[in-house]
Protein backbone atom coordinates (compact mmCIF):
# COMPACT_ATOMS: atom_id res chain seq x y z
CA UNK A 1 0.00 0.00 0.00
CA UNK A 2 2.67 2.53 0.61
CA UNK A 3 4.08 1.60 -3.51
CA UNK A 4 1.02 2.76 -4.65
CA UNK A 5 0.34 5.52 -2.45
CA UNK A 6 4.10 6.97 -3.56
CA UNK A 7 2.98 6.16 -7.08
CA UNK A 8 -0.44 8.57 -6.56
CA UNK A 9 1.44 10.89 -4.79
CA UNK A 10 3.96 11.30 -7.92
CA UNK A 11 1.02 11.44 -10.46
CA UNK A 12 -1.72 13.48 -8.78
CA UNK A 13 -1.78 16.98 -9.77
CA UNK A 14 -2.11 19.25 -6.44
CA UNK A 15 -3.27 22.35 -8.69
CA UNK A 16 -6.40 20.42 -10.63
CA UNK A 17 -9.66 19.42 -8.90
CA UNK A 18 -9.11 16.40 -7.24
CA UNK A 19 -12.73 14.90 -7.89
CA UNK A 20 -11.39 14.61 -11.90
CA UNK A 21 -8.39 13.33 -11.05
CA UNK A 22 -9.17 10.19 -8.48
CA UNK A 23 -11.19 7.89 -11.10
CA UNK A 24 -7.92 8.31 -13.31
CA UNK A 25 -5.80 7.58 -10.50
CA UNK A 26 -7.93 4.81 -9.13
CA UNK A 27 -5.96 2.01 -10.93
CA UNK A 28 -2.80 2.60 -9.20
CA UNK A 29 -4.57 1.87 -5.98
CA UNK A 30 -3.47 -1.54 -4.49
CA UNK A 31 -6.56 -3.90 -5.57
CA UNK A 32 -10.23 -3.09 -7.34
CA UNK A 33 -11.42 -3.17 -3.93
CA UNK A 34 -9.06 -0.06 -2.50
CA UNK A 35 -10.77 2.74 -1.72
CA UNK A 36 -8.41 6.44 -2.38
CA UNK A 37 -9.89 9.46 -0.31
CA UNK A 38 -7.64 13.17 -0.67
CA UNK A 39 -7.98 14.86 2.80
CA UNK A 40 -6.90 18.25 3.87
CA UNK A 41 -5.53 18.70 6.63
CA UNK A 42 -8.18 19.96 8.83
CA UNK A 43 -9.82 16.39 8.32
CA UNK A 44 -12.69 17.49 5.45
CA UNK A 45 -12.84 14.59 3.06
CA UNK A 46 -11.83 16.61 -0.56
CA UNK A 47 -12.37 13.96 -2.95
CA UNK A 48 -13.27 9.90 -2.40
CA UNK A 49 -13.66 7.33 -5.02
CA UNK A 50 -17.04 6.21 -2.71
CA UNK A 51 -19.51 9.54 -2.91
CA UNK A 52 -20.59 8.12 0.37
CA UNK A 53 -19.89 9.22 4.22
CA UNK A 54 -17.79 11.98 2.43
CA UNK A 55 -19.08 14.97 4.61
CA UNK A 56 -17.99 13.41 8.03
CA UNK A 57 -14.93 15.29 9.71
CA UNK A 58 -11.95 12.51 9.85
CA UNK A 59 -9.32 14.48 11.91
CA UNK A 60 -9.91 12.27 14.69
CA UNK A 61 -9.03 9.42 12.37
CA UNK A 62 -5.39 6.99 13.90
CA UNK A 63 -4.01 7.16 10.56
CA UNK A 64 -5.04 10.66 9.63
CA UNK A 65 -3.21 11.90 13.31
CA UNK A 66 0.04 9.41 12.48
CA UNK A 67 0.09 10.68 8.71
CA UNK A 68 -0.27 14.40 10.17
CA UNK A 69 2.74 13.33 12.89
CA UNK A 70 4.99 10.86 10.92
CA UNK A 71 4.07 11.53 7.19
CA UNK A 72 2.46 8.21 7.02
CA UNK A 73 0.07 6.60 8.97
CA UNK A 74 -1.88 3.14 9.37
CA UNK A 75 -4.71 2.13 11.27
CA UNK A 76 -7.30 -1.35 11.26
CA UNK A 77 -10.77 -0.87 12.26
CA UNK A 78 -14.64 -1.87 11.34
CA UNK A 79 -15.34 0.45 8.46
CA UNK A 80 -18.75 3.09 9.41
CA UNK A 81 -19.49 3.17 5.62
CA UNK A 82 -19.21 -0.87 4.69
CA UNK A 83 -19.29 -2.56 8.51
CA UNK A 84 -15.87 -4.57 7.28
CA UNK A 85 -12.77 -4.87 9.00
CA UNK A 86 -11.26 -2.12 6.78
CA UNK A 87 -7.09 -1.70 6.47
CA UNK A 88 -6.02 2.13 6.26
CA UNK A 89 -3.28 3.98 5.06
CA UNK A 90 -2.59 7.68 4.72
CA UNK A 91 0.12 9.72 3.37
CA UNK A 92 0.53 13.28 4.09
CA UNK A 93 2.16 15.43 1.18
CA UNK A 94 1.38 19.65 0.24
CA UNK A 95 -1.18 20.28 2.91
CA UNK A 96 -3.44 16.80 1.72
CA UNK A 97 -3.15 13.55 2.48
CA UNK A 98 -4.04 10.64 0.70
CA UNK A 99 -5.88 7.63 2.44
CA UNK A 100 -6.36 3.91 0.82
CA UNK A 101 -8.26 1.63 2.84
CA UNK A 102 -8.98 -1.95 1.72
CA UNK A 103 -10.93 -5.23 3.52
CA UNK A 104 -9.19 -7.99 5.03
CA UNK A 105 -10.82 -10.45 2.48
CA UNK A 106 -9.62 -7.89 -0.76
CA UNK A 107 -6.23 -8.54 0.79
CA UNK A 108 -6.77 -12.62 1.19
CA UNK A 109 -8.38 -12.20 -2.44
CA UNK A 110 -5.49 -10.41 -3.80
CA UNK A 111 -2.95 -12.90 -2.23
CA UNK A 112 -3.57 -15.98 -5.25
CA UNK A 113 -2.75 -13.52 -7.75
CA UNK A 114 0.30 -12.59 -6.24
CA UNK A 115 1.75 -15.82 -5.74
CA UNK A 116 3.36 -16.34 -9.29
CA UNK A 117 4.87 -13.22 -8.82
CA UNK A 118 6.25 -14.08 -5.15
CA UNK A 119 7.19 -17.32 -6.88
CA UNK A 120 9.10 -16.02 -9.01
CA UNK A 121 10.87 -13.27 -7.00
CA UNK A 122 11.69 -16.04 -4.74
CA UNK A 123 12.93 -18.33 -7.32
CA UNK A 124 15.03 -15.17 -8.06
CA UNK A 125 16.38 -13.97 -5.07
CA UNK A 126 17.22 -17.80 -4.58
CA UNK A 127 19.42 -17.40 -7.56
CA UNK A 128 21.21 -14.69 -6.67
CA UNK A 129 21.74 -15.72 -2.92
CA UNK A 130 23.26 -18.50 -4.15
CA UNK A 131 25.07 -16.91 -6.77
CA UNK A 132 25.99 -14.38 -4.33
CA UNK A 133 27.23 -16.83 -1.87
CA UNK A 134 29.55 -19.15 -3.48
CA UNK A 135 31.10 -15.82 -4.82
CA UNK A 136 31.20 -14.75 -0.92
CA UNK A 137 32.19 -18.00 0.10
CA UNK A 138 34.79 -18.43 -2.36
CA UNK A 139 36.32 -14.92 -1.61
CA UNK A 140 36.57 -16.15 1.99
CA UNK A 141 37.69 -19.98 0.91
CA UNK A 142 40.67 -18.83 -1.29
CA UNK A 143 42.57 -17.00 1.36
CA UNK A 144 41.95 -20.06 3.41
CA UNK A 145 43.18 -22.20 0.97
CA UNK A 146 45.99 -20.31 -0.24
CA UNK A 147 47.40 -20.05 3.41
CA UNK A 148 46.84 -23.99 3.81
CA UNK A 149 49.24 -24.45 0.79
CA UNK A 150 51.78 -21.77 1.73
CA UNK A 151 52.18 -23.68 5.02
CA UNK A 152 52.45 -27.23 2.93
CA UNK A 153 55.36 -25.66 1.18
CA UNK A 154 57.28 -24.54 4.10
CA UNK A 155 61.00 -24.78 4.25
CA UNK A 156 62.90 -26.72 6.44
CA UNK A 157 63.72 -23.08 8.44
CA UNK A 158 59.79 -22.11 8.48
CA UNK A 159 59.67 -19.57 5.71
CA UNK A 160 56.48 -19.18 3.46
CA UNK A 161 54.77 -16.71 1.09
CA UNK A 162 52.11 -14.88 2.37
CA UNK A 163 50.38 -12.23 0.70
CA UNK A 164 47.51 -9.62 2.00
CA UNK A 165 44.36 -9.84 1.59
CA UNK A 166 40.88 -7.55 2.01
CA UNK A 167 39.55 -8.94 5.15
CA UNK A 168 41.25 -7.77 8.08
CA UNK A 169 40.55 -10.68 9.58
CA UNK A 170 42.79 -12.73 7.11
CA UNK A 171 45.37 -10.28 7.47
CA UNK A 172 45.58 -10.98 11.11
CA UNK A 173 45.79 -14.61 11.04
CA UNK A 174 48.94 -14.12 8.56
CA UNK A 175 50.35 -11.65 10.98
CA UNK A 176 50.08 -14.38 13.53
CA UNK A 177 51.75 -17.19 11.21
CA UNK A 178 54.56 -14.63 10.24
CA UNK A 179 55.44 -13.74 13.80
CA UNK A 180 54.65 -17.67 15.03
CA UNK A 181 57.39 -18.37 11.95
CA UNK A 182 59.51 -15.99 13.26
CA UNK A 183 59.46 -17.33 16.84
CA UNK A 184 59.90 -20.84 15.95
CA UNK A 185 63.19 -19.75 13.76
CA UNK A 186 64.44 -18.20 16.76
CA UNK A 187 63.87 -21.60 18.52
CA UNK A 188 65.66 -23.41 16.43
CA UNK A 189 68.45 -21.37 16.27
CA UNK A 190 69.06 -21.55 20.17
CA UNK A 191 68.38 -24.92 19.87
CA UNK A 192 71.08 -26.01 17.35
CA UNK A 193 73.46 -23.65 19.00
CA UNK A 194 72.46 -25.35 21.87
CA UNK A 195 73.30 -29.17 20.66
CA UNK A 196 76.25 -27.47 18.62
CA UNK A 197 77.71 -26.20 22.32
CA UNK A 198 76.74 -30.01 23.57
CA UNK A 199 78.46 -31.71 21.10
CA UNK A 200 81.76 -29.51 21.72
CA UNK A 201 81.55 -30.24 25.28
CA UNK A 202 81.40 -33.80 24.44
CA UNK A 203 84.13 -33.46 22.37
CA UNK A 204 86.52 -32.11 24.42
CA UNK A 205 85.15 -34.33 27.44
CA UNK A 206 88.36 -36.33 28.84
CA UNK A 207 85.43 -38.87 29.61
CA UNK A 208 83.45 -40.95 27.71
CA UNK A 209 79.59 -40.04 27.60
CA UNK A 210 76.82 -42.19 25.98
CA UNK A 211 72.85 -41.09 25.97
CA UNK A 212 70.35 -43.70 25.73
CA UNK A 213 66.87 -43.63 24.95
CA UNK A 214 64.17 -46.07 26.72
CA UNK A 215 64.85 -48.98 24.19
CA UNK A 216 68.62 -48.64 25.47
CA UNK A 217 69.33 -47.25 21.72
CA UNK A 218 72.04 -44.98 21.35
CA UNK A 219 70.97 -41.41 20.90
CA UNK A 220 74.59 -39.51 21.49
CA UNK A 221 78.18 -40.91 21.62
CA UNK A 222 81.54 -39.21 21.81
CA UNK A 223 84.69 -39.87 20.25
CA UNK A 224 86.08 -40.94 23.87
CA UNK A 225 83.35 -43.78 24.35
CA UNK A 226 83.89 -45.21 21.02
CA UNK A 227 87.49 -45.45 21.66
CA UNK A 228 86.45 -47.07 24.88
CA UNK A 229 84.09 -49.19 23.75
CA UNK A 230 84.47 -50.14 20.21
CA UNK A 231 82.82 -48.91 17.40
CA UNK A 232 79.25 -47.80 17.96
CA UNK A 233 76.83 -45.44 15.83
CA UNK A 234 73.76 -43.61 16.67
CA UNK A 235 70.52 -45.55 16.92
CA UNK A 236 72.65 -48.88 17.72
CA UNK A 237 71.47 -50.83 20.46
CA UNK A 238 73.69 -50.63 23.22
CA UNK A 239 72.97 -54.12 24.18
CA UNK A 240 74.52 -55.66 21.63
CA UNK A 241 77.95 -54.71 23.27
CA UNK A 242 78.41 -58.07 24.75
CA UNK A 243 81.61 -57.35 25.99
CA UNK A 244 80.66 -55.50 29.00
CA UNK A 245 77.43 -57.99 30.27
CA UNK A 246 77.65 -56.31 33.94
CA UNK A 247 76.90 -53.02 32.54
CA UNK A 248 74.20 -54.79 30.34
CA UNK A 249 72.51 -56.16 33.33
CA UNK A 250 72.61 -52.94 35.38
CA UNK A 251 71.31 -51.05 32.52
CA UNK A 252 68.15 -53.77 33.25
CA UNK A 253 67.64 -53.21 36.66
CA UNK A 254 65.40 -50.69 38.70
CA UNK A 255 68.79 -49.16 39.99
CA UNK A 256 68.34 -45.29 39.18
CA UNK A 257 72.11 -44.60 40.24
CA UNK A 258 74.71 -47.05 39.41
CA UNK A 259 78.74 -47.27 39.83
CA UNK A 260 80.93 -49.88 38.56
CA UNK A 261 84.46 -50.64 38.10
CA UNK A 262 85.70 -51.80 34.82
CA UNK A 263 89.06 -52.71 33.13
CA UNK A 264 89.68 -51.57 29.61
CA UNK A 265 93.08 -52.70 28.21
CA UNK A 266 95.40 -51.44 31.47
CA UNK A 267 93.55 -48.35 32.56
CA UNK A 268 90.38 -48.66 35.36
CA UNK A 269 87.44 -46.56 34.75
CA UNK A 270 84.29 -45.38 36.92
CA UNK A 271 81.06 -46.32 34.80
CA UNK A 272 78.45 -44.12 36.44
CA UNK A 273 74.79 -44.67 35.17
CA UNK A 274 72.37 -42.64 35.80
CA UNK A 275 68.39 -42.99 34.28
CA UNK A 276 66.84 -39.78 33.58
CA UNK A 277 62.96 -39.44 32.48
CA UNK A 278 63.66 -40.25 28.29
CA UNK A 279 66.58 -42.85 29.02
CA UNK A 280 69.87 -43.37 30.22
CA UNK A 281 73.19 -42.01 30.60
CA UNK A 282 76.72 -43.33 30.66
CA UNK A 283 79.70 -41.58 32.06
CA UNK A 284 83.12 -43.68 31.53
CA UNK A 285 85.47 -41.14 33.91
CA UNK A 286 89.46 -43.22 34.23
CA UNK A 287 89.93 -43.58 38.02
CA UNK A 288 93.91 -45.27 37.01
CA UNK A 289 95.49 -42.75 38.90
CA UNK A 290 93.34 -41.90 41.65
CA UNK A 291 93.58 -46.14 42.02
CA UNK A 292 97.57 -46.01 41.83
CA UNK A 293 97.39 -43.23 44.50
CA UNK A 294 95.65 -44.83 46.54
CA UNK A 295 97.76 -47.55 46.62
CA UNK A 296 100.42 -45.69 46.44
CA UNK A 297 98.84 -43.95 50.11
CA UNK A 298 98.14 -47.75 51.75
CA UNK A 299 101.81 -48.47 50.65
CA UNK A 300 103.12 -45.10 52.22
CA UNK A 301 100.42 -45.22 55.31
CA UNK A 302 102.47 -49.33 55.43
CA UNK A 303 106.22 -47.93 54.99
CA UNK A 304 106.06 -46.00 57.27
CA UNK A 305 104.57 -47.71 59.94
CA UNK A 306 106.82 -50.06 59.15
CA UNK A 307 109.87 -47.86 59.32
CA UNK A 308 109.08 -46.29 62.35
CA UNK A 309 108.59 -49.95 63.69
CA UNK A 310 111.61 -50.85 63.46
CA UNK A 311 113.43 -48.45 65.44
CA UNK A 312 111.34 -48.15 68.04
CA UNK A 313 111.31 -51.38 69.00
CA UNK A 314 115.28 -51.04 69.36
CA UNK A 315 114.80 -48.11 71.36
CA UNK A 316 112.38 -49.91 74.02
CA UNK A 317 114.56 -52.78 73.92
CA UNK A 318 117.81 -51.30 74.51
CA UNK A 319 115.99 -48.56 76.94
CA UNK A 320 114.71 -51.59 78.64
CA UNK A 321 117.40 -53.07 79.11
CA UNK A 322 119.39 -50.05 80.16
CA UNK A 323 116.31 -49.09 82.69
CA UNK A 324 116.44 -52.64 84.70
CA UNK A 325 120.38 -52.03 84.92
CA UNK A 326 120.72 -55.41 83.50
CA UNK A 327 124.06 -53.97 81.73
CA UNK A 328 126.49 -53.39 83.85
CA UNK A 329 129.35 -53.10 81.35
CA UNK A 330 129.87 -48.86 80.46
CA UNK A 331 131.45 -49.36 77.32
CA UNK A 332 128.04 -51.62 75.95
CA UNK A 333 126.12 -48.85 77.92
CA UNK A 334 127.17 -46.59 75.57
CA UNK A 335 127.09 -48.98 72.50
CA UNK A 336 123.61 -48.95 73.31
CA UNK A 337 122.96 -45.39 74.10
CA UNK A 338 124.77 -44.43 70.50
CA UNK A 339 122.31 -46.91 68.62
CA UNK A 340 119.11 -45.31 70.77
CA UNK A 341 120.72 -41.93 69.23
CA UNK A 342 121.03 -44.10 65.48
CA UNK A 343 117.57 -44.86 65.37
CA UNK A 344 116.30 -41.02 66.84
CA UNK A 345 118.17 -39.54 64.45
CA UNK A 346 116.71 -42.10 61.66
CA UNK A 347 113.63 -41.53 62.81
CA UNK A 348 113.67 -37.87 62.96
CA UNK A 349 115.16 -37.98 59.28
CA UNK A 350 112.19 -39.95 58.09
CA UNK A 351 109.90 -37.22 60.00
CA UNK A 352 111.67 -34.11 58.37
CA UNK A 353 111.75 -35.86 54.76
CA UNK A 354 107.97 -36.53 55.34
CA UNK A 355 107.10 -33.19 56.17
CA UNK A 356 109.65 -31.79 53.57
CA UNK A 357 107.96 -33.77 50.79
CA UNK A 358 104.45 -32.92 51.75
CA UNK A 359 105.69 -29.09 52.32
CA UNK A 360 107.13 -29.30 48.07
CA UNK A 361 103.76 -31.50 46.84
CA UNK A 362 101.37 -29.13 48.60
CA UNK A 363 103.59 -25.38 48.22
CA UNK A 364 102.39 -24.78 51.62
CA UNK A 365 105.35 -22.41 51.70
CA UNK A 366 105.66 -19.76 49.23
CA UNK A 367 109.07 -19.75 47.67
CA UNK A 368 111.59 -16.71 48.49
CA UNK A 369 112.95 -16.27 44.74
CA UNK A 370 116.55 -14.82 45.19
CA UNK A 371 119.66 -14.66 43.06
CA UNK A 372 121.87 -17.98 44.04
CA UNK A 373 125.13 -18.79 43.30
CA UNK A 374 125.29 -22.93 42.51
CA UNK A 375 129.09 -23.16 44.22
CA UNK A 376 128.30 -21.38 46.96
CA UNK A 377 125.05 -23.63 47.75
CA UNK A 378 127.48 -27.02 46.47
CA UNK A 379 130.04 -26.51 48.79
CA UNK A 380 127.29 -25.66 51.61
CA UNK A 381 126.01 -29.39 51.01
CA UNK A 382 129.65 -30.95 50.99
CA UNK A 383 130.53 -29.07 54.61
CA UNK A 384 127.72 -30.82 56.09
CA UNK A 385 128.76 -34.08 54.89
CA UNK A 386 132.38 -33.53 55.75
CA UNK A 387 132.60 -35.39 58.72
CA UNK A 388 130.41 -38.26 56.91
CA UNK A 389 133.01 -38.33 54.04
CA UNK A 390 136.26 -38.11 56.44
CA UNK A 391 134.33 -41.37 58.00
CA UNK A 392 134.42 -43.38 55.25
CA UNK A 393 137.36 -41.88 53.41
CA UNK A 394 135.27 -40.44 50.47
CA UNK A 395 136.60 -38.22 48.12
CA UNK A 396 133.98 -35.61 45.95
CA UNK A 397 135.52 -34.02 42.85
CA UNK A 398 133.06 -31.59 40.84
CA UNK A 399 133.53 -29.54 37.91
CA UNK A 400 130.55 -26.43 37.77
CA UNK A 401 130.41 -23.07 36.07
CA UNK A 402 129.93 -20.01 38.53
CA UNK A 403 126.57 -19.59 37.43
CA UNK A 404 123.85 -17.37 39.32
CA UNK A 405 120.36 -19.37 39.42
CA UNK A 406 117.50 -17.63 40.23
CA UNK A 407 115.24 -20.01 42.73
CA UNK A 408 114.72 -20.39 46.68
CA UNK A 409 117.46 -21.56 48.89
CA UNK A 410 116.18 -24.06 50.86
CA UNK A 411 114.82 -25.51 47.69
CA UNK A 412 117.74 -25.72 45.46
CA UNK A 413 119.69 -26.74 49.00
CA UNK A 414 117.37 -29.46 49.55
CA UNK A 415 118.07 -30.98 45.70
CA UNK A 416 121.67 -30.80 46.09
CA UNK A 417 121.91 -32.39 49.41
CA UNK A 418 119.45 -34.90 48.60
CA UNK A 419 121.37 -35.44 45.04
CA UNK A 420 124.61 -36.01 46.78
CA UNK A 421 123.72 -37.55 49.91
CA UNK A 422 122.46 -40.29 47.90
CA UNK A 423 125.78 -40.01 45.87
CA UNK A 424 127.51 -40.88 48.83
CA UNK A 425 124.88 -43.68 50.00
CA UNK A 426 125.00 -45.49 46.46
CA UNK A 427 128.23 -44.54 44.92
CA UNK A 428 127.28 -42.44 42.23
CA UNK A 429 129.57 -42.50 39.47
CA UNK A 430 131.87 -44.85 37.77
CA UNK A 431 132.65 -46.67 41.52
CA UNK A 432 129.43 -47.12 42.62
CA UNK A 433 127.38 -50.69 42.66
CA UNK A 434 124.87 -49.31 40.17
CA UNK A 435 120.99 -49.89 40.51
CA UNK A 436 119.51 -52.84 38.31
CA UNK A 437 117.63 -52.18 35.30
CA UNK A 438 114.46 -53.53 36.95
CA UNK A 439 114.41 -50.78 39.92
CA UNK A 440 115.87 -47.72 37.76
CA UNK A 441 112.23 -46.81 36.67
CA UNK A 442 110.76 -46.53 40.96
CA UNK A 443 113.99 -44.87 42.27
CA UNK A 444 112.25 -41.78 42.39
CA UNK A 445 108.86 -43.11 44.07
CA UNK A 446 108.33 -42.80 47.57
CA UNK A 447 110.17 -45.01 50.49
CA UNK A 448 111.73 -47.16 47.47
CA UNK A 449 115.44 -48.74 48.12
CA UNK A 450 116.91 -50.83 45.70
CA UNK A 451 118.96 -52.38 48.79
CA UNK A 452 116.20 -52.08 51.50
CA UNK A 453 119.17 -53.44 54.42
CA UNK A 454 122.28 -51.91 53.25
CA UNK A 455 119.93 -48.51 52.92
CA UNK A 456 118.78 -48.78 56.44
CA UNK A 457 122.32 -49.48 58.01
CA UNK A 458 123.27 -45.77 56.11
CA UNK A 459 120.69 -44.33 58.18
CA UNK A 460 118.51 -44.05 54.14
CA UNK A 461 114.73 -43.25 54.47
CA UNK A 462 113.71 -44.07 50.56
CA UNK A 463 112.40 -40.20 50.28
CA UNK A 464 115.96 -38.46 48.76
CA UNK A 465 115.57 -38.60 45.12
CA UNK A 466 111.66 -38.62 45.49
CA UNK A 467 112.28 -35.00 47.02
CA UNK A 468 114.74 -34.23 44.87
CA UNK A 469 112.13 -35.22 41.78
CA UNK A 470 109.37 -32.82 42.99
CA UNK A 471 111.51 -30.05 43.28
CA UNK A 472 113.03 -30.34 39.69
CA UNK A 473 109.59 -30.92 38.74
CA UNK A 474 108.45 -27.45 40.38
CA UNK A 475 111.22 -26.00 38.54
CA UNK A 476 109.65 -26.88 35.56
CA UNK A 477 113.34 -29.42 34.83
CA UNK A 478 114.12 -32.61 34.14
CA UNK A 479 115.92 -35.47 35.86
CA UNK A 480 117.83 -38.24 34.25
CA UNK A 481 119.33 -42.03 35.32
CA UNK A 482 121.73 -43.97 34.02
CA UNK A 483 123.09 -46.69 36.13
CA UNK A 484 124.79 -49.96 35.33
CA UNK A 485 125.81 -52.74 37.68
CA UNK A 486 129.04 -52.48 38.94
CA UNK A 487 130.09 -49.25 37.25
CA UNK A 488 127.60 -46.47 38.59
CA UNK A 489 124.93 -44.66 38.66
CA UNK A 490 124.73 -41.08 36.89
CA UNK A 491 121.92 -38.95 37.64
CA UNK A 492 121.35 -35.81 35.42
CA UNK A 493 119.48 -33.05 36.11
CA UNK A 494 118.26 -29.58 33.66
CA UNK A 495 117.24 -26.78 35.67
CA UNK A 496 115.85 -24.19 32.68
CA UNK A 497 116.03 -21.11 34.97
CA UNK A 498 119.46 -19.66 34.25
CA UNK A 499 119.54 -16.32 34.40
CA UNK A 500 123.07 -15.17 34.48
CA UNK A 501 126.37 -17.07 34.01
CA UNK A 502 129.30 -15.02 35.16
Amino acid sequence: MLYSLTLIDYAIDFHKPFSDQIKQLNPLTYSEDTRMSIIDKKGNVIADTDSQDVSKNHLDRQEIQEALKYRIGYAQRKSETTGKNTLYAAYYHQDYIIRLSIPYNGIIDYIPSLIPALSISAIVSFVIALLLSRRLAYRISRPILEIGKSLDCMTEDFRFDLKTYDYQEFNVIVETIHNLSHRLRKLMREVQLERLKINEILKQMNEGFVLLDENYKILSINAQAIRLLGHLEIYDSFLNCSQYPHIIDALKSNVYKQMLEIKIDDSIYACYISKIDLGTTLLFVDITASKKFEKMRNEFFSYVSHELKTPLTSIKGYSDLLAQNYIQDEKKKQQMLKKIQDEVNNISTLINDILMLSRIENMERKPEIISLNTNDIVNDVLESYAIEMKQHDIHIHYHSQNIIYRGDYQQIYTLFNNLIGNAIKITVRDTGIGIPLADQSRVFERFYRVDKGRSRQRGGTGLGLSIVKHIVSYYRGTIHLESELDKGTTIDIVLPQILLEV
